[in-house]
């Protein structure tokens, strides 16, 4: 039995419009948090705001500051190494493979628990911060993992980005 589903007109650009992109596996511009490396691969400015998309290396025992995004879901693929990561009041054991999603107005935080580096997908929707990555992360690599005081250089800026930062529990720093 054959369907016979309406078709847009063969003039419809919707046969044409190449409104795609790849970004290759190189590709994207890296910058660098404490000990997290991030190669922001997708921009909303790509996407028309619609998604971002950063490709994260994060040293053994290093990870992000808990925190929310006022604004914006943020999901996590585990693409090689452990992590545990903050949900709310709980934690997550997530390993290669795992998917962890968050979200907007939701505590979170994740480390590295492994003994080596390890790779993270990170995706916005909406996009939005990953614009701070871009004009804020680092460009050479600091020794050391940044100092409280960074933070509090940061917090208006954080706020401009849809981010608060929140304490940590006494056994995540």
């Amino acid at each position: 039995m054959a369907h016979h589903l309406p078709l847009p007109d063969k003039d419809d650009p919707v046969w044409t419009a190449a409104n795609g992109f790849i970004v290759r596996k190189d590709g994207g511009v890296v910058r660098l948090t404490g000990h997290e490396t991030f190669a922001v691969k997708v921009t909303g400015e790509q996407t028309d705001g619609a998604f971002a998309f950063m490709d994260g290396l994060i040293e053994a025992g290093h990870g992000n500051v808990p925190h929310i995004h006022s604004k914006e879901d943020e999901a996590f693929y585990v693409a090689s190494g452990e992590f545990e990561f903050i949900n709310g009041n709980e934690r997550i054991a997530a390993g290669a493979g795992d998917f962890v999603y968050i979200p907007k107005g939701t505590r979170h935080g994740f480390r590295n628990t492994g003994s080596e580096p390890a790779r993270l997908l990170v995706f916005y929707t909406p996009a939005g911060p990953e614009s701070f990555f871009l004009a804020f992360g680092e460009t050479e690599r600091d020794p050391e993992p940044w100092p409280d005081e960074k933070f509090g250089e940061l917090v208006d800026i954080l706020g401009a980005h849809n981010m608060v930062l929140l304490p940590a529990d006494h056994d995540w720093d």
